[in-house]
């Protein structure tokens, strides 16, 4: 039997765990506290997918018999990622425009997708490396995509792999649209008649934010940033847009009859006064001086160059909000905002550009915006498809209510949906539209596919597609080239028939019986810009007009008014920009822009502030004001007086001041009382619009009013009365005492004595 354990014992088995528990504590803590493997930043993915090139763009039945796709892969984790790997998966070809939009978004096709073998990109890639791949994919037979009938499907390149230690799952994906007009090796497609082919017309914008802020008369040209110089130059996305129109869109080709160039007055006149030297404001508030003044002016001329020759149609000036301008009840606006667009731009371009037809931002207006618009004259309205009820097909016309009301040319909106850029891309997938990446026109070619491919009616009109990308479209040159290239195959293959906006708004006027269309929700919840902001804008604008009607020429070969008082309306416009929507801030600010302008124009033509005190000796002294302007034409100018008690002057008449010259004004004025005075001057329209500041003049006078000199007068009066009065008093009482004392001498016994016998008169006298 063994001998009983002690507490020692005890202790000592309790002593032999601790250190593996220690051990394991110890891992536990470092699991606990170690950094999660592969988690991204918020809002960042892991994996990018990155596209480089697609080929071909359309398949078509003389094209090549494979799909070839290359890109890379980012790895943008803090892990590696194995065993990476790329395969194609293709599904099934869209049917309509509710199926090409989900499409659009991602959303899975009805029936399996056709999946590739996976081809082997990298056995690994370290955290912030990338890896290319290069995938060919044959388009029919076995292994490829199994086309085998024309249609518009959606493609997906997918990138699998594993993170770190995790398993093999999906890394990250790129969708887009593939049309397929032909299979390869089989007979060319099925067109329609001739003249029967979907009409294809393409919106070309040539556009961008408003930059210029607002400067006096003769100032250089300030613009917020100097971006412009970088898309102006050579590989910049203006530049791009207009050598892709030159390359792929050459005069007399099928892209080239389809285009419409849809240009901003505005970005001309910014392109053409950079090229003659500006300036750009700084973080700090300061300026510096441009970079873009070369690239400005090339850009400029290459513009004009395509422009011969080629459909134009003008934008509203700076992009201006149609909608604000009309809720804040100011058709004034809106019609210099087309007016000036639509003149400025045949005048920079020397072309007319298609007449009556507004393209309002993002192709929405309310119901009270297309009555202004068609009350102003505007007899063609580009309107998204969605905006309209009903059922109209992409590109008919409309006609929308009114007497008369305006006809709406409708604009496809999967085609808007496909160029735009993706807000929504957190899923599965990503896509490159809307970008300036590589393949960012590819949905675009699908939807054209798509639309070529539709069955055609076998009377009435034939469809026509409009396209029209964003205003601010960010496709480089490549992609711009590749949409013009598409619509070229597509004419080839007798699918599409190019036909540019003026041709298709041609012939269209009150009288031409359309379909009625309405106005759908869409158009009533237009997220416009304030009309607090509009309200300003239109004080801004009433205090400009008392000023141009203020100011003439200032001789033969000087400058017209309208040149130095009118840009202030270009500049209003500027400040109520669609560009501004959903930015109160920035809104706030344009406009507090234009305020500043219009005083700092207001306060050049002022009153001198005299540099001493005026001295005035009789009481209608006159007064001599100047009266300075410092614009480069003449000004009509009144003087008026702040009443002042005291003082009183007649109105002054209306005086002309030279340009960058002064005038002296002679003020009549009458002084009723002595003293001090301070009287305020300010020069003013004719129309009583004030004008610079206020000009304060100090006055000291010796004269005596005429209330003054009136009491003066009656007070001398009085004491000459009150005197001459003494005096007789006086007279009277002396000859009294004589007459007294002669009776006395003579004894008379009838003289007036008193009680002790002297003569009442005498002490009378005496007392006085």
């Amino acid at each position: 039997m063994s001998p009983p354990r002690g507490p020692r014992g005890a202790l000592r088995r309790l002593r032999r765990p601790l250190p593996g528990l220690v051990v394991a504590l110890v891992g536990l803590l470092l699991v606990l506290l170690a950094p999660p493997a592969a988690v991204a930043a918020p809002g960042e993915r892991s994996v990018d997918v990155v596209l480089d090139t697609l080929t071909p763009r359309v398949v078509t039945a003389d094209g090549p018999p494979e799909l070839v796709v290359s890109g890379r892969v980012v790895n943008r984790s803090a892990v590696t990622a194995r065993d990476v790997g790329v395969r194609l998966e293709r599904g099934a070809a869209v049917s309509g425009s509710r199926a090409a939009l989900g499409a659009l978004d991602g959303a899975d096709t009805a029936g399996a997708p056709v999946r590739t073998p996976s081809i082997e990109v990298a056995p690994q890639i370290a955290p912030g490396t990338e890896a290319p791949f290069l995938v060919r994919v044959p388009l029919t037979g076995p292994g490829s995509l199994a086309i085998a009938a024309a249609g518009v499907h959606p493609v997906v390149v997918g990138v699998d792999g594993a993170l770190g230690g995790a398993g093999a799952t999906r890394l990250g994906a790129v969708r887009f649209l593939l049309p397929v007009v032909g299979v390869p090796g089989g007979g060319p497609p099925a067109a329609p008649p001739v003249g029967r082919a979907v009409g294809v017309s393409l919106l070309y914008p040539l556009a961008d934010r408003p930059r210029r802020i607002p400067v006096l008369p003769g100032a250089p040209t300030l613009l917020t940033d100097d971006d412009l110089s970088t898309s102006f130059a050579p590989g910049g996305r203006l530049a791009g847009l207009v050598d892709a129109l030159g390359r792929s869109a050459p005069p007399g080709s099928a892209a080239a009859r389809s285009v419409c160039l849809a240009v901003d007055a505005d970005l001309l006149e910014t392109a053409q006064a950079m090229s003659g030297g500006y300036e750009v404001r700084t973080p700090g508030g300061g300026t510096t001086a441009g970079t873009g003044a070369a690239a400005a002016g090339r850009w400029l001329d290459a513009v004009r160059t395509q422009a011969r020759g080629r459909c134009v149609t003008a934008l509203p000036y700076a992009g201006t909000d149609l909608v604000a301008t009309t809720r804040g009840g100011q058709p004034d606006l809106t019609a210099a905002a087309l007016s000036t667009g639509t003149r400025r731009v045949g005048d920079i371009l020397q072309t007319t550009p298609v007449a009556d037809t507004v393209w309002p931002a993002g192709g929405v207006v309310d119901e009270r915006t297309a009555a202004a618009l068609a009350a102003g004259g505007t007899r063609n309205l580009l309107l998204d498809g969605d905006v309209l009820d009903g059922t109209l097909p992409t590109g008919a016309l409309a006609r929308l209510p009114g007497t008369p009301g305006p006809a709406a040319v409708t604009l496809d909106p999967v085609a808007a949906e496909a160029l735009g850029p993706r807000t929504d891309d957190d899923g599965d997938s990503t896509s490159p539209a809307g970008t300036s990446a590589p393949l960012a026109a590819q949905d675009a070619l699908g939807v054209l596919g798509l639309r070529a491919l539709q069955d055609t009616p076998a009377t009435g009109p034939p469809p026509v597609e409009v396209v029209a990308p964003p205003t601010d479209w960010a496709a480089d040159d490549a992609e711009a080239g590749a949409l013009l290239a598409g619509i070229e195959d597509l004419t080839r293959l007798g699918l599409a028939r190019p036909l540019d906006l003026g041709s298709v708004v041609a012939g269209v006027d009150a009288t031409t019986p359309l379909p009625r269309g309405t106005l759908g929700a869409r158009s009533r919840d237009v997220d416009a810009v304030q009309e607090s902001v509009v309200a300003r804008a239109a004080a801004a604008r009433d205090r400009q007009r008392e000023l141009l009607a203020a100011t003439e020429r200032d001789g033969v070969g000087a400058p017209s008014p309208s040149d130095y008082v009118e840009p202030l309306t270009d500049a209003i416009l500027r400040s109520l920009s669609a560009a501004w929507r959903g930015d109160p801030a920035v809104q706030d600010a344009q406009v507090g822009a234009v305020e500043r302008q219009v005083g700092d124009l207001r306060a050049a033509v002022r009153v001198v502030q005299p540099s001493g005190s005026y001295s005035l000796g009789t009481n209608d002294a006159p007064l001599l004001l100047t009266v300075e302007n410092r614009l480069p034409v003449a000004v009509r100018v009144q003087v008026v007086l702040e009443p002042t008690n005291g003082l009183r002057t007649a109105p002054l008449p209306v005086v002309t001041v030279p340009a960058f010259g002064s005038r002296q004004v002679q003020v009549e004025v009458e002084v009723t009382r002595a003293g001090q005075f301070q009287v305020d001057a300010q020069a003013r329209t004719p129309g009583g619009e004030p004008l610079g500041p206020t000009a304060r003049l100090l006055l000291r006078s010796t004269a005596y009013g005429t209330i003054t000199v009136w009491l003066t007068a009656s007070a001398a009066v009085v004491l000459v009365i009150l005197a001459s009065v003494r005096i007789a008093r006086r007279v009277l009482a002396a000859r009294r005492d004589r007459t007294s004392r002669r009776r006395h001498r003579r004894g008379d016994p009838t003289g007036p004595e008193g009680p002790e016998g002297t003569d009442l008169p005498t002490r009378e006298l005496q007392k006085r």
